[in-house]
């Protein structure tokens, strides 16, 4: 039961990715996403970072009641499938595709996939709008591969030295 928690979590945060992304961050939180999809002076922290922080703390505070409220444990597995969800997310999406931090500079496999999809989202700013499972019709796919435009560091290199980081608004409209 408890290891099932804990996929259906990390699972399920896949799904409440995509919905917020595609519904609170596209729509009316676009305010604060935007910082996300524009050119940023110098590596570090933006707006957007606030996102994180609150699926963060919704973890941790189902680890809190999952530790010391009686009747609630089975908020431990659920917040140990939150915070799994979100330490592979960081790592595709900061570490592995914007290269944010900088010291990693590997390539592999299975993240190139996921960094080609979150590419597409970027040149247009539409899907696909979830992270670790994103759906890309091949249609899309075709049509970004005519686009020469990578808003990402490649492989091998650290994130650009202030004001060179490249633009990650859309390509065309």
């Amino acid at each position: 039961m408890t290891a099932l928690l804990v996929v259906g979590a990390f699972l399920g945060m896949e799904v409440l990715v995509y919905l917020s992304h595609r519904f609170l961050m596209h729509g009316p939180g676009m305010p604060i996403h935007k910082s996300h999809h524009q050119r940023r002076p110098q590596p570090g922290f933006e707006l957007n970072d606030v996102y994180p922080l609150v699926g963060s703390t919704v973890a941790m505070a189902g680890f809190a009641l999952g530790l010391n409220v009686d009747g609630l444990a089975l908020l431990l597995p659920i917040a140990i499938g939150l915070t799994l969800y979100g330490a592979a997310y960081f790592f595709v999406h900061d570490i592995y595709i914007h290269r944010r931090l900088g010291w990693f500079n590997g390539e592999l496999a299975v993240c190139e996939r996921l960094k080609a999809a979150h590419r597409i989202h970027h040149l247009w700013g539409g899907e696909p709008y979830g992270m670790l499972f994103p759906v890309v019709p091949a249609a899309l796919r075709e049509r970004a591969a005519a686009v020469d435009y990578d808003p990402f560091p490649p492989a091998g290199r650290r994130a650009p030295a202030k004001g060179s980081r490249p633009s990650q608004v859309p390509a065309e409209p």
